[in-house]
């Protein structure tokens, strides 16, 4: 999780992400996800080629991230908090309070193509993922 620039003086606050600085990917899509009624979950897939940037620009929610070396909760609750999702990687968004807004930038245009919806299938793949990694650095040492 990062902490995000933020200017404060008497006018208020003023946070900031830019591309190629905070968000390490050019943001293709923008979205945001609010008025989730309690004990809803979103997210429970995850993608093949895209990055996503998560910040709680009000309220909060809980954040279930879950890759190959395992899987980390973050709860984000602050507008100058954001975290990074990389592929390859399921995700779980839980627990929002009711005034949540969280908004989300990608690196790619939505494509369900992309998306892995299904947790059986998403352990499938990256356990393929790791075969095919083993076996190129084994290729390249021999």
């Amino acid at each position: 999780m990062d902490k995000l620039k933020t200017h404060t003086d008497k006018r208020g606050c003023l946070t900031l992400v830019e591309s190629g600085h905070e968000i390490p990917f050019d943001i293709t899509r923008a979205y945001w996800i609010y008025d989730v009624p309690a004990g809803e979950e979103r997210g429970k897939h995850a993608n093949k080629i895209s990055y996503q940037y998560l910040v709680a620009v009000n309220g909060s929610v809980d954040i279930c991230l879950e890759n190959i070396n395992g899987r980390t909760t973050y709860h984000l609750d602050s507008k100058d908090k954001g975290l990074l999702i990389p592929p390859h990687t399921w995700n779980e968004l839980t627990n929002f309070s009711q005034d949540a807004v969280l908004m989300v930038l990608a690196s790619h245009s939505y494509d369900p193509e992309t998306y892995i919806n299904s947790y059986e299938e998403f352990l499938d793949y990256i356990k393929k993922d790791v075969h095919s990694r083993l076996f190129v650095d084994s290729f390249v040492f021999f």
